[in-house]
């Protein structure tokens, strides 16, 4: 029993190296702006969140089955941590050593999908700057005002005579 979740456990650790990768070249796809490639790692992405997803349910379904076995309480979700403190020395050791990688890995991926995120946020701040002065520069209004006088507040948005060259 406890050798099936040491193996889902080494599984979530290979996942969630790969999804470490992921998103720092996704990092890397952000800066320097390769929309192409973003879809790309946007699939593996999440493929490899589904796959992370499946083991988890995967594991906390056998970490149970142990637990119980050792007399962990039933009303309780089992933590690796937890479950340390109830099996012999050498695989306390190592679910404590999984458990750390773990934990690491996850925080890694946290951190970098934090930056990720912020960075797609300044994108589309500047992308809707740069359309709304795009849109003040092309906005029309009254070039000559009704006395047949040029308005002398034109020239603040750029505004056209004619759309026609």
């Amino acid at each position: 029993m406890m050798n099936l979740l040491f193996e889902i456990l080494d599984e979530q650790i290979k996942v969630y190296r790969l999804l470490l990768e992921v998103v720092r070249r996704e990092k890397e796809i952000l800066v320097s702006a390769r929309l192409d490639e973003l879809n790309e790692n946007n699939r593996s992405k999440e493929s490899l969140l589904m796959k992370a997803k499946d083991l988890e349910m995967r594991r906390l379904h056998e970490a149970t089955k142990v637990a119980q076995s050792l007399g962990f309480p039933q009303d309780k979700e089992p933590r690796l941590l937890e479950m340390a403190h109830l099996v012999d020395p050498a695989t306390a050791e190592r679910l404590r050593s999984i458990h750390s990688v773990l934990d690491l890995l996850l925080k890694r991926v946290q951190s970098y999908n934090s930056q990720n995120e912020n960075l797609v946020q300044s994108a589309l701040e500047n992308i809707t700057g740069a359309m709304k002065a795009l849109r003040d520069t092309l906005k029309e209004g009254p070039t000559y005002q009704r006395r047949g006088e040029k308005d002398s507040q034109m020239g603040a948005s750029g505004q056209l005579v004619s759309r026609e060259a």
